[in-house]
């Protein structure tokens, strides 16, 4: 189940603070990185995805993405918090598959890989050692992650 909050950029910027607190109330941790935006904990998720004018400095629009396999509590009080800054909440739709979408994703990651994928019998054969091939395939799927989350994202606005 994935439910959708947008905000305008100022309104998110003045309250950003209160919304950090709310994540750290239910346990849910910073997991994103500069670009990706995820606050996460074992059962759900807040995805965070911002419009900015770099120029200007300034965030144009906040879209908030909820997720988890049930109603929480979390989405009570984000509900509330986001009602309470002028912001407007609903359910995504997107959240849905679409199966045409998700082969475009999946054609799109095989090509992906493809490229950039260790070869890790070519690494071992050159004699990498096997503690900095694990770090590279960690590394590579912690990417790989982002780049199907891209691609979904994309996907679903389209």
């Amino acid at each position: 189940m994935r439910y959708r909050f947008v905000l305008d950029g100022s309104t998110y910027s003045k309250s950003k603070d209160e919304f950090k607190a709310i994540l750290r109330s239910h346990g849910l941790t910073f997991r994103g990185t500069r670009d990706v935006f995820v606050w996460s904990n074992r059962s759900e998720s807040v995805t965070a995805v911002f419009d900015r004018d770099d120029e200007r400095d300034l965030t144009l629009r906040a879209t908030l993405t909820w997720q988890s396999r049930k109603k929480t509590g979390l989405l009570g009080e984000l509900r509330e918090w986001a009602w309470s800054v002028g912001g407007r909440g609903e359910e995504d739709e997107a959240g849905t598959s679409d199966p045409r979408a998700t082969e475009a994703v999946e054609r799109e990651l095989t090509f992906w890989d493809a490229i950039h994928k260790p070869d890790v019998e070519r690494l071992r054969v050159g004699g990498r050692p096997e503690s900095w091939i694990e770090r590279d395939l960690r590394e590579w799927k912690r990417t790989r992650a982002e780049r199907k989350r891209e691609l979904l994202g994309r996907m679903r606005s389209d």
